[in-house]
Protein backbone atom coordinates (compact mmCIF):
# COMPACT_ATOMS: atom_id res chain seq x y z
CA UNK A 1 0.00 0.00 0.00
CA UNK A 2 3.03 2.34 1.16
CA UNK A 3 5.05 1.80 -2.54
CA UNK A 4 1.68 2.26 -4.47
CA UNK A 5 0.95 5.41 -2.52
CA UNK A 6 4.07 6.04 -3.56
CA UNK A 7 3.83 5.38 -6.63
CA UNK A 8 0.67 7.63 -7.67
CA UNK A 9 2.35 10.44 -5.81
CA UNK A 10 5.10 10.37 -7.98
CA UNK A 11 2.97 10.50 -11.12
CA UNK A 12 0.88 13.38 -10.15
CA UNK A 13 4.07 15.19 -9.39
CA UNK A 14 5.55 14.57 -12.59
CA UNK A 15 2.19 15.45 -14.28
CA UNK A 16 2.54 18.53 -12.60
CA UNK A 17 6.02 19.33 -12.99
CA UNK A 18 5.65 18.23 -16.77
CA UNK A 19 2.42 20.81 -17.69
CA UNK A 20 4.18 23.95 -15.71
CA UNK A 21 7.37 22.94 -17.68
CA UNK A 22 5.43 22.73 -20.59
CA UNK A 23 3.18 25.86 -20.05
CA UNK A 24 6.42 27.82 -19.37
CA UNK A 25 7.81 26.61 -22.10
CA UNK A 26 4.36 27.48 -24.37
CA UNK A 27 4.52 31.29 -22.66
CA UNK A 28 8.35 31.49 -24.04
CA UNK A 29 7.88 30.52 -27.45
CA UNK A 30 5.22 33.33 -27.54
CA UNK A 31 6.08 35.75 -29.88
CA UNK A 32 6.81 39.21 -28.38
CA UNK A 33 6.73 42.71 -29.30
CA UNK A 34 9.28 44.89 -27.42
CA UNK A 35 8.20 49.34 -28.26
CA UNK A 36 11.30 50.81 -28.94
CA UNK A 37 13.36 47.47 -30.17
CA UNK A 38 10.99 45.82 -32.29
CA UNK A 39 8.62 46.70 -35.09
CA UNK A 40 7.00 43.74 -36.70
CA UNK A 41 6.78 40.08 -36.14
CA UNK A 42 4.79 37.58 -39.15
CA UNK A 43 2.12 35.70 -37.43
CA UNK A 44 0.73 32.05 -38.63
CA UNK A 45 -1.95 30.60 -36.33
CA UNK A 46 -0.95 27.24 -35.24
CA UNK A 47 -2.65 26.64 -31.41
CA UNK A 48 -5.74 24.40 -32.21
CA UNK A 49 -8.31 25.17 -29.16
CA UNK A 50 -11.77 24.11 -28.26
CA UNK A 51 -15.08 25.74 -26.91
CA UNK A 52 -13.35 29.40 -26.72
CA UNK A 53 -15.81 32.31 -25.72
CA UNK A 54 -17.87 32.87 -28.14
CA UNK A 55 -17.60 29.81 -30.76
CA UNK A 56 -19.69 27.23 -31.65
CA UNK A 57 -19.71 24.19 -28.84
CA UNK A 58 -17.35 21.70 -30.02
CA UNK A 59 -15.67 23.91 -32.95
CA UNK A 60 -11.77 24.57 -32.92
CA UNK A 61 -10.03 27.27 -33.61
CA UNK A 62 -6.51 28.62 -34.54
CA UNK A 63 -5.33 30.96 -32.40
CA UNK A 64 -2.31 32.84 -31.60
CA UNK A 65 -1.15 35.27 -28.69
CA UNK A 66 1.25 38.17 -29.04
CA UNK A 67 3.08 39.67 -25.83
CA UNK A 68 3.71 43.66 -26.40
CA UNK A 69 5.95 45.36 -23.86
CA UNK A 70 6.17 48.82 -23.18
CA UNK A 71 8.59 51.37 -21.70
CA UNK A 72 9.78 52.37 -18.29
CA UNK A 73 7.53 55.41 -17.11
CA UNK A 74 10.43 56.91 -15.07
CA UNK A 75 12.99 56.36 -18.09
CA UNK A 76 10.93 57.61 -20.91
CA UNK A 77 8.97 60.68 -19.56
CA UNK A 78 9.54 62.51 -22.39
CA UNK A 79 7.21 60.49 -24.43
CA UNK A 80 3.98 61.29 -22.53
CA UNK A 81 2.31 62.77 -25.46
CA UNK A 82 3.27 59.55 -27.74
CA UNK A 83 1.19 56.88 -28.59
CA UNK A 84 1.61 53.31 -30.03
CA UNK A 85 -0.62 52.57 -33.45
CA UNK A 86 -0.50 48.38 -32.82
CA UNK A 87 -1.75 47.32 -36.56
CA UNK A 88 -2.77 43.99 -38.29
CA UNK A 89 -2.56 43.14 -41.78
CA UNK A 90 -3.94 39.56 -43.18
CA UNK A 91 -1.38 38.22 -45.77
CA UNK A 92 -4.14 35.90 -47.79
CA UNK A 93 -3.23 34.96 -50.83
CA UNK A 94 -6.95 34.59 -52.06
CA UNK A 95 -8.92 37.61 -53.51
CA UNK A 96 -10.93 37.85 -50.42
CA UNK A 97 -9.45 39.53 -47.41
CA UNK A 98 -8.83 36.64 -44.24
CA UNK A 99 -11.38 36.79 -41.94
CA UNK A 100 -10.61 36.58 -37.76
CA UNK A 101 -11.15 37.67 -34.48
CA UNK A 102 -8.70 39.67 -32.40
CA UNK A 103 -8.97 40.35 -28.35
CA UNK A 104 -6.80 43.50 -27.36
CA UNK A 105 -6.31 42.64 -22.81
CA UNK A 106 -4.22 42.98 -20.27
CA UNK A 107 -5.46 39.73 -18.08
CA UNK A 108 -2.10 37.53 -17.76
CA UNK A 109 -4.35 34.95 -16.17
CA UNK A 110 -6.67 33.58 -19.14
CA UNK A 111 -4.93 31.37 -21.57
CA UNK A 112 -4.59 31.89 -25.17
CA UNK A 113 -8.35 32.64 -26.56
CA UNK A 114 -10.13 32.69 -23.81
CA UNK A 115 -11.24 36.24 -23.18
CA UNK A 116 -14.93 36.95 -22.62
CA UNK A 117 -17.34 36.91 -25.84
CA UNK A 118 -17.77 40.59 -25.74
CA UNK A 119 -14.22 41.28 -26.27
CA UNK A 120 -13.59 39.81 -29.50
CA UNK A 121 -13.23 42.11 -32.15
CA UNK A 122 -14.80 40.70 -36.06
CA UNK A 123 -12.33 41.85 -38.57
CA UNK A 124 -13.73 41.69 -42.19
CA UNK A 125 -11.63 43.87 -44.27
CA UNK A 126 -8.25 42.11 -43.50
CA UNK A 127 -7.15 44.98 -41.44
CA UNK A 128 -7.18 45.90 -37.95
CA UNK A 129 -5.08 48.69 -35.80
CA UNK A 130 -5.95 50.38 -32.45
CA UNK A 131 -4.12 52.94 -30.25
CA UNK A 132 -2.35 51.95 -26.86
CA UNK A 133 -0.12 54.00 -24.31
CA UNK A 134 3.92 53.20 -25.28
CA UNK A 135 4.11 52.66 -21.28
CA UNK A 136 1.26 49.57 -21.29
CA UNK A 137 2.18 45.67 -21.06
CA UNK A 138 -0.98 43.96 -23.37
CA UNK A 139 -1.86 41.10 -24.72
CA UNK A 140 -2.94 40.15 -28.29
CA UNK A 141 -5.11 37.22 -29.06
CA UNK A 142 -6.17 36.39 -33.14
CA UNK A 143 -8.16 33.16 -33.91
CA UNK A 144 -9.57 31.99 -37.18
CA UNK A 145 -11.55 29.29 -37.88
CA UNK A 146 -10.59 27.39 -40.76
CA UNK A 147 -7.45 26.39 -42.26
CA UNK A 148 -4.24 27.60 -40.55
CA UNK A 149 -2.57 28.63 -43.36
CA UNK A 150 -3.44 32.21 -42.58
CA UNK A 151 -0.82 34.63 -42.19
CA UNK A 152 -0.85 37.82 -40.27
CA UNK A 153 1.50 40.53 -40.45
CA UNK A 154 1.83 42.10 -36.61
CA UNK A 155 3.17 45.54 -36.88
CA UNK A 156 3.72 48.89 -34.31
CA UNK A 157 4.27 52.21 -34.94
CA UNK A 158 4.95 55.22 -32.20
CA UNK A 159 3.17 58.07 -32.62
CA UNK A 160 3.88 61.80 -31.78
CA UNK A 161 0.72 64.29 -31.15
CA UNK A 162 1.67 67.97 -30.75
CA UNK A 163 -1.75 69.05 -29.71
CA UNK A 164 -1.20 66.96 -26.66
CA UNK A 165 1.58 68.96 -25.22
CA UNK A 166 -0.26 72.19 -26.27
CA UNK A 167 -3.28 70.78 -23.88
CA UNK A 168 -0.99 69.80 -21.26
CA UNK A 169 0.71 73.78 -21.04
CA UNK A 170 -2.55 75.11 -21.52
CA UNK A 171 -4.18 73.93 -18.87
CA UNK A 172 -1.29 74.55 -16.61
CA UNK A 173 -1.72 78.05 -17.14
CA UNK A 174 -5.24 77.90 -16.75
CA UNK A 175 -5.20 76.00 -13.56
CA UNK A 176 -2.36 78.64 -12.47
CA UNK A 177 -4.67 81.56 -12.82
CA UNK A 178 -8.24 80.32 -12.33
CA UNK A 179 -8.45 82.80 -10.00
CA UNK A 180 -6.56 85.87 -11.53
CA UNK A 181 -9.16 84.86 -14.71
CA UNK A 182 -12.23 84.59 -12.95
CA UNK A 183 -11.74 88.27 -11.31
CA UNK A 184 -10.46 89.88 -14.79
CA UNK A 185 -13.36 92.04 -16.56
CA UNK A 186 -11.03 91.63 -19.78
CA UNK A 187 -11.60 88.22 -19.48
CA UNK A 188 -15.03 88.35 -19.60
CA UNK A 189 -15.59 90.80 -21.89
CA UNK A 190 -13.29 88.94 -24.56
CA UNK A 191 -14.69 85.79 -23.94
CA UNK A 192 -18.19 86.85 -23.70
CA UNK A 193 -17.60 88.58 -27.27
CA UNK A 194 -16.02 86.07 -29.09
CA UNK A 195 -18.92 83.55 -27.87
CA UNK A 196 -21.84 86.07 -29.06
CA UNK A 197 -20.11 86.59 -32.36
CA UNK A 198 -19.95 82.75 -33.00
CA UNK A 199 -23.59 82.61 -32.11
CA UNK A 200 -24.66 85.15 -34.51
CA UNK A 201 -22.61 83.65 -37.31
CA UNK A 202 -24.02 80.37 -36.33
CA UNK A 203 -27.93 81.93 -36.58
CA UNK A 204 -26.94 83.79 -39.40
CA UNK A 205 -26.00 80.82 -41.39
CA UNK A 206 -28.54 78.59 -40.04
CA UNK A 207 -31.22 81.39 -41.46
CA UNK A 208 -29.41 81.69 -44.68
CA UNK A 209 -29.14 77.41 -45.25
CA UNK A 210 -32.60 77.64 -44.92
CA UNK A 211 -33.55 79.89 -47.57
CA UNK A 212 -31.79 77.90 -50.04
CA UNK A 213 -33.70 75.25 -52.16
CA UNK A 214 -30.81 72.63 -51.58
CA UNK A 215 -30.93 73.72 -47.54
CA UNK A 216 -34.49 73.26 -46.49
CA UNK A 217 -34.50 69.92 -45.50
CA UNK A 218 -31.09 69.02 -44.52
CA UNK A 219 -29.97 72.27 -42.56
CA UNK A 220 -30.26 71.30 -38.96
CA UNK A 221 -27.86 68.11 -39.42
CA UNK A 222 -25.63 70.63 -41.66
CA UNK A 223 -25.88 73.06 -38.38
CA UNK A 224 -24.68 70.16 -36.09
CA UNK A 225 -22.32 68.86 -38.18
CA UNK A 226 -20.95 72.16 -38.27
CA UNK A 227 -20.97 72.87 -34.63
CA UNK A 228 -19.30 69.43 -33.84
CA UNK A 229 -17.17 68.72 -36.42
CA UNK A 230 -15.20 72.02 -36.74
CA UNK A 231 -16.77 75.66 -37.21
CA UNK A 232 -13.84 77.39 -39.01
CA UNK A 233 -13.39 74.72 -41.70
CA UNK A 234 -16.62 74.40 -42.05
CA UNK A 235 -17.54 78.06 -42.55
CA UNK A 236 -14.05 78.78 -44.67
CA UNK A 237 -15.39 76.22 -47.37
CA UNK A 238 -18.96 76.63 -47.38
CA UNK A 239 -20.01 80.20 -46.53
CA UNK A 240 -18.54 81.55 -49.60
CA UNK A 241 -20.79 79.34 -51.47
CA UNK A 242 -23.56 80.62 -49.11
CA UNK A 243 -22.93 84.19 -49.26
CA UNK A 244 -22.63 84.43 -53.28
CA UNK A 245 -26.05 81.79 -53.72
CA UNK A 246 -28.07 84.20 -51.48
CA UNK A 247 -26.37 87.15 -53.30
CA UNK A 248 -27.26 85.91 -56.74
CA UNK A 249 -31.35 85.23 -55.59
CA UNK A 250 -31.63 88.85 -54.53
CA UNK A 251 -30.59 89.90 -57.55
CA UNK A 252 -27.00 91.81 -56.75
CA UNK A 253 -24.11 91.90 -59.30
CA UNK A 254 -21.10 90.55 -58.33
CA UNK A 255 -18.89 93.72 -58.48
CA UNK A 256 -21.04 94.52 -54.95
CA UNK A 257 -19.61 90.76 -53.42
CA UNK A 258 -16.24 92.04 -51.67
CA UNK A 259 -18.11 95.15 -50.69
CA UNK A 260 -21.23 93.59 -49.03
CA UNK A 261 -19.04 90.63 -47.69
CA UNK A 262 -16.98 93.27 -45.60
CA UNK A 263 -19.67 95.26 -44.12
CA UNK A 264 -21.50 91.89 -43.58
CA UNK A 265 -18.40 91.00 -41.75
CA UNK A 266 -18.30 93.76 -39.60
CA UNK A 267 -21.60 93.66 -38.80
CA UNK A 268 -21.93 90.64 -37.51
CA UNK A 269 -18.75 90.71 -35.54
CA UNK A 270 -20.19 94.11 -34.02
CA UNK A 271 -23.31 92.56 -33.36
CA UNK A 272 -21.43 89.47 -31.48
CA UNK A 273 -19.47 91.85 -29.10
CA UNK A 274 -22.46 93.78 -28.66
CA UNK A 275 -23.94 90.73 -27.34
CA UNK A 276 -21.66 89.76 -24.83
CA UNK A 277 -20.85 92.93 -23.74
CA UNK A 278 -24.68 93.11 -22.66
CA UNK A 279 -23.92 89.80 -21.18
CA UNK A 280 -21.58 90.68 -18.90
CA UNK A 281 -23.20 93.86 -17.77
CA UNK A 282 -26.97 91.87 -16.90
CA UNK A 283 -25.48 88.71 -15.62
CA UNK A 284 -21.71 89.22 -14.26
CA UNK A 285 -21.14 92.57 -12.73
CA UNK A 286 -22.56 93.91 -9.34
CA UNK A 287 -24.38 97.89 -9.85
CA UNK A 288 -20.74 98.99 -8.46
CA UNK A 289 -18.92 97.46 -11.63
CA UNK A 290 -17.36 94.81 -9.82
CA UNK A 291 -17.33 91.40 -10.66
CA UNK A 292 -20.16 88.95 -8.82
CA UNK A 293 -18.65 87.17 -6.36
CA UNK A 294 -21.04 83.76 -6.24
CA UNK A 295 -20.21 84.40 -10.62
CA UNK A 296 -16.26 84.67 -9.88
CA UNK A 297 -15.93 81.34 -8.08
CA UNK A 298 -17.99 79.47 -10.33
CA UNK A 299 -15.92 80.73 -13.03
CA UNK A 300 -12.69 79.96 -11.23
CA UNK A 301 -14.25 76.38 -10.48
CA UNK A 302 -15.43 76.26 -14.54
CA UNK A 303 -11.62 77.08 -15.65
CA UNK A 304 -10.18 74.71 -13.23
CA UNK A 305 -12.64 71.78 -13.84
CA UNK A 306 -12.15 72.42 -17.60
CA UNK A 307 -7.94 72.63 -16.86
CA UNK A 308 -7.98 69.22 -15.39
CA UNK A 309 -9.83 67.88 -17.91
CA UNK A 310 -7.29 69.33 -20.74
CA UNK A 311 -4.31 68.17 -18.21
CA UNK A 312 -5.61 64.43 -18.04
CA UNK A 313 -5.91 64.65 -21.72
CA UNK A 314 -2.62 65.00 -22.63
CA UNK A 315 -1.48 61.35 -22.40
CA UNK A 316 -2.65 57.72 -23.36
CA UNK A 317 -1.50 56.17 -19.95
CA UNK A 318 -3.66 57.00 -17.22
CA UNK A 319 -1.12 56.88 -14.34
CA UNK A 320 1.28 59.77 -16.53
CA UNK A 321 -2.02 61.97 -16.99
CA UNK A 322 -2.98 61.30 -13.08
CA UNK A 323 0.71 62.50 -12.38
CA UNK A 324 0.54 65.39 -14.78
CA UNK A 325 -2.93 66.34 -12.84
CA UNK A 326 -1.21 65.93 -9.88
CA UNK A 327 1.73 68.20 -10.73
CA UNK A 328 -0.18 70.57 -12.07
CA UNK A 329 -2.63 71.23 -9.15
CA UNK A 330 0.63 71.56 -6.95
CA UNK A 331 2.24 73.94 -8.95
CA UNK A 332 -0.50 76.08 -9.61
CA UNK A 333 -0.91 76.19 -5.70
CA UNK A 334 2.82 77.32 -4.74
CA UNK A 335 2.61 79.65 -7.68
CA UNK A 336 -0.08 81.37 -5.54
CA UNK A 337 1.54 80.81 -2.80
CA UNK A 338 4.11 82.50 -3.70
CA UNK A 339 2.70 85.08 -5.42
CA UNK A 340 0.64 86.25 -2.24
CA UNK A 341 3.63 86.71 -0.08
CA UNK A 342 5.02 88.42 -2.29
CA UNK A 343 1.95 90.85 -2.52
CA UNK A 344 2.18 91.03 1.47
CA UNK A 345 6.00 91.17 1.83
CA UNK A 346 5.30 94.77 -0.47
CA UNK A 347 2.76 95.70 1.31
CA UNK A 348 4.54 95.21 4.62
CA UNK A 349 7.67 97.52 3.01
CA UNK A 350 5.49 100.15 2.32
CA UNK A 351 3.11 100.26 5.34
CA UNK A 352 7.24 99.91 7.52
CA UNK A 353 8.52 103.03 4.83
CA UNK A 354 5.40 105.20 5.09
CA UNK A 355 6.13 106.34 8.43
CA UNK A 356 9.35 107.91 7.24
CA UNK A 357 8.38 109.41 4.16
CA UNK A 358 5.74 111.58 6.20
CA UNK A 359 7.88 112.64 8.45
CA UNK A 360 9.57 114.44 6.65
CA UNK A 361 9.40 118.36 6.36
CA UNK A 362 9.05 119.82 2.92
CA UNK A 363 10.32 122.85 1.98
CA UNK A 364 7.65 124.75 1.69
CA UNK A 365 5.96 124.49 5.25
CA UNK A 366 6.99 127.27 6.34
CA UNK A 367 3.75 128.45 4.03
CA UNK A 368 1.41 126.09 5.02
CA UNK A 369 2.01 126.68 8.22
CA UNK A 370 0.76 130.39 7.94
CA UNK A 371 -1.84 129.44 5.90
CA UNK A 372 -3.36 127.32 8.81
CA UNK A 373 -2.47 130.04 11.34
CA UNK A 374 -4.87 131.95 9.07
CA UNK A 375 -7.67 129.60 9.77
CA UNK A 376 -8.43 129.64 13.15
CA UNK A 377 -7.77 128.03 16.61
CA UNK A 378 -9.52 124.70 16.71
CA UNK A 379 -7.68 123.88 13.25
CA UNK A 380 -4.28 124.71 14.64
CA UNK A 381 -5.11 122.66 17.26
CA UNK A 382 -5.80 119.84 15.14
CA UNK A 383 -2.68 120.37 12.82
CA UNK A 384 -0.82 120.59 16.05
CA UNK A 385 -1.65 117.55 17.28
CA UNK A 386 -1.16 115.65 13.39
CA UNK A 387 2.59 117.49 13.16
CA UNK A 388 3.73 115.61 17.19
CA UNK A 389 2.92 112.27 15.31
CA UNK A 390 5.16 113.44 12.26
CA UNK A 391 2.40 113.25 9.85
CA UNK A 392 1.43 116.16 7.52
CA UNK A 393 -2.40 116.39 6.66
CA UNK A 394 -3.86 118.90 4.31
CA UNK A 395 -7.35 120.17 5.91
CA UNK A 396 -10.15 120.95 3.11
CA UNK A 397 -11.07 124.89 2.79
CA UNK A 398 -14.52 125.41 4.91
CA UNK A 399 -16.51 128.10 3.73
Amino acid sequence: MDSSARIRSFICSFWIFFLLFYGASGSAAEPTLVIGQSTSVQLSPVLLVENSPGSRPGTSLFCERVHIHGLSRMKHLSKIAHSVKVKILSNSSSLRPAKFEVCFHRNLSLGACMCPQNEWEKVGKGSWFRSMSPFDHKLLDIRVAGSSLETFELSIEEEYFLYRVVLLVMGLVLMTFASSLSNSLAFYYSSAMAVGIILVVLMVLFQGMRLLPTGRKNSLMIFIYSSLIGLGSFLLRYLPGLFHSILSELGISEDMYNPLAIFLLVFLVLTGAWLGFWVVRKLVLTEDGSVDVSTSHFVAWSIRVLAAVMILQCSLDPILALAALISGIATSYMIRRFGRLRFFRRLCRKLLSSPKDYGRTPRNSHVLHDSYDERGREQDATYSAIRSRGLLLYLPHHT
